[in-house]
C-alpha cells in the first residue's frame, strides 16, 4: 500500500469516534446457522480493506465517513474499528448510537450493508487486542487519544454476484440478513 494512501486512510480513522457504553443489540447467528446470505456477507467483510461507517449528526443528518477494516470476530459479525476519542464520531454516538456499516467489493460486483447500534470501547485489554502497528504515527497517545467503536449489527443486507445473491428483478430490493 502506498504510504500517502495509508496516511489517507489512518487519518480517517483517527478522525472516527465512540463512547464506552453497555453491549448493545442482539448476538450475531453462529456459522451453523449461517444463510447464504450470511456466507456472503462474511466473504465480502473478511476480504475487504475499507468500510464506512455511517453515524446521526445532532441535527439527524447522516455522516460517512471511511475507515480500516478490521477483520472480524470468529464466526461474529461485530465489528471493531480504531479512532481517535476526540472525534466527530465519538460526540454522535454518544448522542445516538444508531449506526449503519458499508462494505463493497471494489469491483462493483457486491456490498454488505449492516445496521445496528455502536458503543465507545477504552478498555486496555481490548484496545491492546485491536491495536494496529501502523497507527502508532497517529496515536502519539495511544492511552488517551485511541479508543474502538464496537458496532454490533441487528439486521441488514447483502449483494453478491458471486454468491448468486442479487437484487430483486423488478425492485432492485437486496436479500436481507438478519441477527
Amino acid at each position: 500500500m502506498p504510504v500517502r494512501y495509508a496516511v489517507f486512510v489512518l487519518t480517517l480513522v483517527l478522525m472516527a469516534g465512540c463512547q464506552e457504553q453497555t453491549a448493545p443489540g442482539p448476538s450475531s447467528p453462529t456459522p451453523e446457522v449461517w444463510t447464504d446470505g450470511h456466507a456472503a456477507a462474511w466473504d465480502i467483510m473478511a476480504s475487504a480493506r475499507l468500510l464506512t461507517l455511517i453515524t446521526l449528526d445532532e441535527a439527524g443528518q447522516p455522516q460517512a465517513r471511511i475507515l480500516e477494516a478490521l477483520p472480524p470476530d470468529s464466526g461474529r459479525f461485530d465489528v471493531w474499528m480504531g479512532t481517535n476519542a476526540r472525534s466527530a464520531k465519538v460526540r454522535e454516538i454518544r448522542a445516538n448510537p444508531r449506526a449503519t456499516v458499508f462494505y463493497q467489493i471494489p469491483d462493483g460486483t457486491g456490498y454488505v450493508t449492516l445496521r445496528g447500534r455502536a458503543l465507545i470501547v477504552d478498555d486496555h485489554a481490548l484496545k491492546d487486542r485491536y491495536w494496529q502497528p501502523h497507527w502508532t504515527a497517529f496515536y502519539p497517545d495511544p492511552e488517551r487519544m485511541y479508543v474502538l467503536i464496537h458496532f454490533v449489527p441487528e439486521d441488514g443486507e447483502v449483494v453478491s454476484f458471486a454468491h448468486g445473491l442479487e437484487g430483486d428483478s423488478l425492485t432492485w430490493a437486496a436479500p436481507e440478513i438478519d441477527f
